[in-house]
């Protein structure tokens, strides 16, 4: 368990997981035009060691690969996905202490976030800087019950803040305070350690706190400390706190921002005032850079085996042997052992009912469907358009994709709702014509035989091997 997340850096810097950039850039483009390199080249996390402006290093491309996931979980790589699932199922509730190194500084009086706090603007058309990898923290106004989850945050000016509450628990909450004429309290906790940040992402039902996933996902309670100026608990080995509250029935413009799906996307949302900062001596400010492979690796790490287990329960007459996502969730391709005509099309009715589904894709078991360019295979040669493709109007999209229509929110769960019709498409072989459809291999045996002889070479070269 790393206490912070400046221990998860030393540790990621001592196993060559992480590099530093000496060189001056601004937090204007610059540092995340840099992140979005080192993550399309390199693949390790970056500390930007001079900022312009402030005296605060930034850290990009922390979660870059699945490397990074196994060190911040203490698991072998080829362990990571079943570990998450299975720590998941066991929360460990969080502990109160008095040590608060986020509260070294406390800053309550003219309050200025882009001058504490070096918020970067990531795209050419962003308007303004965003905080990408903050958790924001709240509880339900009704029962307590703490919620937290990663939400956007546009810094609107010295105090003012735009936060994208499109999903629960937190859009719930803020409908109960609005009913109740009464702003919602927040704390929005920016660098935290790796276990915290992976349980914010984490689909978890209503009314769980995902303080106690993250526990789980440690095998130890969380630390959390009262917060300053709202009654909110919050990580104390945080980098920076913000406290304050969200206005109530108040919606604004929110973005540009260039979102995780790769385009830029405007909202009316809500608007909450900071009303105190408290930050360690010397913080470090942790960004995430939407649209990249740091992305993408953490929707397939916390998405895919939730999934998984999500269609074994709903359809356990077909075998599932795996499944991937090569976009960010909008496609998923799953590899079936069918037994039956019907097994492919089963599972596209579920994955079309889902909401994280835009396309779904099925194939056999001897697709490899980590290879974009097997799925291709299999969808050019194996599919009847006439017979094999389906399209579903009308159906659940995500907002943050720009083909949907119909953006809205509802009274009720001020969650925002979209539509789109979706794909589904059975890559699958028909089991009266397997000899036909049989793949041209070499024998099992041979290639096995010549794979064992060919490890040397492979590595002596320095190439990337798999059998």
């Amino acid at each position: 368990m790393f206490r912070d997340l400046r221990e998860f850096l030393n540790e990621l810097e001592t196993s060559g997981n992480l590099i530093h950039f000496s060189g001056e850039l601004s937090t204007e483009y610059e540092v995340p035009a840099a992140i979005t390199y080192v993550a399309q080249y390199i693949s390790k996390a970056v500390v930007f060691d001079k900022v312009k402006g402030y005296d605060t290093p930034v850290v990009g491309n922390v979660f870059s690969g699945r490397k990074s996931l196994s060190i911040a979980f203490a698991v072998k790589e080829d362990r990571l996905e079943e570990t998450y699932m299975t720590r998941a199922k066991k929360p460990v509730k969080p502990r109160l202490v008095s040590s608060v190194p986020v509260q070294e500084v406390v800053i309550d009086k003219n309050i200025n976030i882009q001058q504490t706090i070096p918020v970067l603007t990531h795209h050419e058309k962003d308007a303004g800087p965003y905080m990408t990898s903050a958790i924001t923290i709240a509880k339900d106004p009704e029962t307590g019950i703490r919620g937290m989850g990663l939400h956007r945050i546009q810094v609107k000016d010295k105090d003012t803040i735009g936060i994208f509450l499109g999903t629960p628990p937190l859009s719930n909450f803020l409908a109960k305070a609005e009913r109740l004429d009464k702003p919602l309290d927040i704390a929005i906790a920016s660098g935290v350690d790796p276990l915290t940040f992976c349980a914010a992402i984490f689909y978890a039902p209503e009314g769980i706190d995902k303080f106690d996933i993250a526990g789980g996902f440690a095998e130890a309670p969380i630390d959390l400390v009262k917060c300053r100026s709202v009654d909110i608990e919050a990580p104390p080995n945080a980098e920076f706190i913000l406290e304050g509250y969200i206005i109530p029935h108040l919606r604004e413009k929110e973005g540009p921002f260039g979102e995780s799906t790769g385009y830029y996307m405007t909202f009316n949302n809500p608007v909450g005032k900071i009303t105190t900062i408290t930050h360690r001596s010397k913080p470090i400010y942790h960004g995430l850079m939407p649209f990249t492979a740091e992305e993408k690796c953490l929707v397939e790490v916390m998405l895919r085996p939730y999934l998984t287990k999500m269609i074994r329960e709903a359809v356990p007459e077909v075998r599932i042997q795996g499944l991937s996502l090569p976009g960010m969730g909008e496609v998923c391709v799953v590899q079936i052992d069918k037994k039956k005509e019907e097994d492919g099309a089963k599972v596209i009715d579920w994955l079309l009912s889902h909401p994280f589904s835009k396309i779904g894709v099925v194939t056999d078991s001897d697709v490899n469907i980590a290879e974009l360019d097997e799925v291709v295979w299999a969808i050019a040669t194996r599919v009847r358009p006439d017979k094999d493709v389906v399209i579903r109007p009308g159906l659940p999209g995500s907002m943050i994709d720009p083909s949907t229509s119909g953006l809205g929110i509802t009274t009720e769960l001020s969650l925002m709702v979209t539509q789109t019709a979706k794909v589904g498409i059975d890559a699958t072989k028909p089991l009266k014509e397997l000899e036909r459809f049989q793949r041209i291999d070499v024998p099992a045996e041979v290639k096995k035989k010549v794979f064992i002889k060919l490890q040397k070479v492979f590595k002596s070269c320095g190439a990337h091997y798999r059998a």
